[in-house]
């Protein structure tokens, strides 16, 4: 009786899993930040760049002006650009482009575009962390 449980769990969750669609809207990442400057804010963002080798490609991110960051990943074939604006109470990270291997005709992204783009807001916010 529980195996035949188990079985059923499993195969819901295969469902689940694969009726997710493989292209999603591209997210935007709103991050509130309390007690730091904006130079400070600044520096951790920066400091989230890829150092050395990574597994899953390399964040490059370097400063357009004086309120944004520019974020490029390159992974394999594949390119990701986003936008970093920040001031000393937060920052967002907002989608600009895609490689064409990543984008469906309706302007979605493919799914791995937001989990990237998690992953260095979850570096970020540790380097915030690091910072206070």
């Amino acid at each position: 009786m529980k195996f035949l449980k188990f079985i059923i769990a499993a195969v819901f969750v295969s469902l689940l899993f694969g009726c997710s669609g493989k292209y999603q809207q591209p997210q935007t990442f709103n991050t509130p930040v309390q007690g730091l400057t904006k130079e400070q804010v600044k520096r951790a963002i920066l400091d989230s760049a890829t150092k050395g080798h990574a597994a899953f490609g390399s964040w490059k991110l370097q400063s357009i002006n004086s309120n944004t960051i520019r974020g490029s990943l390159y992974n394999r074939k594949f390119e990701v650009v986003v936008d970093i604006p920040y001031s000393a109470k937060g920052y967002s990270i907002k989608y600009v482009s895609v490689s064409d291997n990543l984008k469906d005709s309706r302007g979605n992204v493919h799914r791995n575009y937001n989990r990237w783009v998690n992953n260095l807001d979850a570096k970020i916010r540790e380097n915030i962390f690091k910072a206070k």
